[in-house]
């Protein structure tokens, strides 16, 4: 029997900034451990398998992914002295894949037609059999909890202050697990609220982000396309909206250009990267 991993130290995710622009109040995740919100995610999961002892000394982390998840998980490998194997496409941006390298991850790059539950029905029967973690970012509902300290320190962070709770929520969707989180969270506690999807318009590609009503894997897709209130589709940013300093990734410029677009409505931004 491997032995599980003891006193393991993973940091925790930064406190990002939210920060307002006239009646839009954006969290700004960019500035998040491997600039994305998806190390929230990731350290969620990690944790979790680590105080169940399902993970051991030498067991290997393994996800499907081409951006940011890949990324954060290749991290927290390299933190906890772990093997980590990311199964992508041979497509995948640069940036992504030499971020991940940088940690030591293994990359495993696959033809770009292959289909991707194919490829995430390979890494199940890998951890089925024992032969790795499977992180499994594509199963519905997994991420429904993880995004929960994101949503209370949102509201931490606006209440001190005095402001009312913006009744819109304005989410990217990539996988699909990030607004349905939050939104699920602010569901139970914003009455009234309302969520906003934003995805690209046909024709156009923002890094993170897909068109649910062209790329959707059915039933076991992590992502209810009858979740959100409202789908606003985009095109891609002509550059990176800049506050205070910071550049925002394509998606989160995406979601604050959407936003802004609403005629002064006040809205809460999830920028993911």
């Amino acid at each position: 029997m491997i032995p599980s991993l003891r006193a393991p130290t993973l940091p925790p995710p930064r406190r990002t900034p939210l920060v307002r622009s006239g009646e839009l109040w954006i969290k700004v995740e960019s500035l998040q451990r491997t600039r994305s919100v998806k190390y929230r995610m990731v350290f969620a999961r990690v944790r979790e398998a680590l105080e169940s002892g399902a993970l051991g000394e030498k067991t290997t982390l393994a996800e499907v992914s081409s951006g940011s998840t890949g990324v954060a998980l290749a991290y927290v490998g390299k933190r906890l002295g772990l093997p980590v194997e990311i199964h992508a496409p041979s497509s995948i941006r640069r940036e992504k894949l030499e971020a991940m390298i940088a940690c030591g991850a293994n990359l495993v790059l696959h033809d770009p037609r292959r289909p991707v539950p194919e490829l995430i029905n390979e890494v199940r029967t890998k951890a089925a059999r024992g032969l790795c973690w499977h992180l499994d970012q594509y199963s519905r509902g997994f991420a429904s909890t993880c995004y929960d300290p994101l949503a209370e320190e949102i509201h931490d962070q606006l209440i001190p202050q005095g402001n009312p709770f913006p009744r819109t929520l304005v989410c990217p969707v990539g996988t699909g697990g990030l607004i349905q989180g939050v939104g699920s969270w602010l569901r139970r506690r914003v009455p009234g609220v309302r969520i906003v999807a934003v995805e690209p318009a046909e024709g156009q590609a923002i890094d993170g982000t897909r068109n649910t009503a062209l790329l959707h894997l059915g039933n076991k897709d992590p992502y209810d396309p009858n979740f959100p209130d409202e789908v606003v589709r985009v095109a891609r940013p002509a550059e990176g909206v800049r506050l205070r300093g910071v550049t925002l990734g394509e998606s989160a410029s995406a979601a604050v250009l959407a936003a802004g677009a609403r005629g002064g409505e006040p809205c809460l931004i999830l920028g993911p990267d």
